[in-house]
């Protein structure tokens, strides 16, 4: 989903392009979405004249269209009531599709522009409603749990603390202000501590693909941290993770040159998954 932010600092007028989004939920009122406000699909920017070009010609010409991710104010509020159940939801792979989300940053910037891994190629640009494995199903089936054990935990810690009703959240406190709220119930560590994520003074290691991840969260939602709780049935940790403006800054960059010359391109040319865009056409002319 696409988050609201209505500050004019230099990085959010950056990212109102669309290139960086975290796939938090944030909390519009709730209305009536009318299709009419609904932006198409990215997977939509395939042009069929494209498919004769080389790879050098056919980024040239995506730097015509440098705007084509852009959305406006009224589109993303539109997107983000409709999304609001995340991976629940069909459409939130339509929208998702081409755009760099939180949990897809760390394999970007980690990746080749020139030569980049197909996997990532595909996970941004063709998201699939997944098959999901023991692991994972796992960690979606406690995430109450942990969310209700955070919440006790920090209640008792600070002033008028109020938690979004999202899978992944924003909080708010009088004392702190905003921040996210990120969950990890990793399957592997059921029966055990949660001390392998996290190094000895349970800091988030910088390596980690969860530190790309919050950093993203935090910097597009406008938060002033975020709020990593591990959880297992036996052990819980709340990490409070603050901007590093330093870590962001390439991974930005290294973000906006990814979608410019890596997704943008495969997305006019289609060559993966040709079927994907009949799927998502099929889908937005029942909206």
């Amino acid at each position: 989903s696409y988050t609201k932010n209505k500050e004019n600092g230099p990085q959010y007028r950056t990212l109102s392009k669309a290139v960086g989004l975290s796939g938090l939920e944030t909390h519009y009122t709730a209305h009536t979405v009318q299709s009419s406000k609904l932006p198409l699909s990215l997977a939509c920017l395939r042009n069929t004249s494209a498919q004769s070009l080389g790879l050098n010609e056919l980024q040239l010409h995506c730097e015509k269209y440098v705007n084509a991710a852009t959305v406006t104010q009224e589109q993303a509020e539109a997107i983000e009531v409709r999304t609001r159940l995340q991976h629940k939801s069909p459409e939130w792979y339509v929208w998702r599709a081409g755009r760099i989300t939180a949990s897809m940053m760390h394999a970007v910037f980690a990746t080749s522009v020139e030569k980049p891994a197909v996997s990532v190629i595909n996970c941004v640009c063709y998201p699939d409603n997944p098959v999901y494995n023991v692991q994972t199903t796992w960690g979606l089936e406690h995430e109450q749990d942990a969310r209700h054990a955070y919440t006790q935990i920090m209640s008792a810690r600070h002033q008028n603390l109020q938690v979004g009703a999202s899978p992944v959240g924003l909080t708010m406190c009088a004392c702190c202000g905003k921040g996210c709220l990120e969950i990890k119930c990793p399957f592997k560590y059921r029966s055990d501590s949660i001390q392998q994520a996290l190094d000895a003074g349970l800091n988030l290691k910088r390596t980690h693909p969860f530190h790309s991840q919050v950093q993203t969260q935090i910097f597009v939602a406008n938060a002033k941290h975020c709020d990593l709780v591990v959880w297992t049935p036996k052990d819980m940790a709340v990490v409070r993770i603050f901007p590093d403006v330093h870590f962001w800054e390439p991974c930005l960059k290294k973000a906006q040159q990814f979608f410019q010359k890596v997704c943008h391109p495969e997305l006019k040319h289609f060559s993966m998954r040709n079927a994907a865009l009949s799927a998502h056409k099929g889908f937005l002319s029942g909206v």
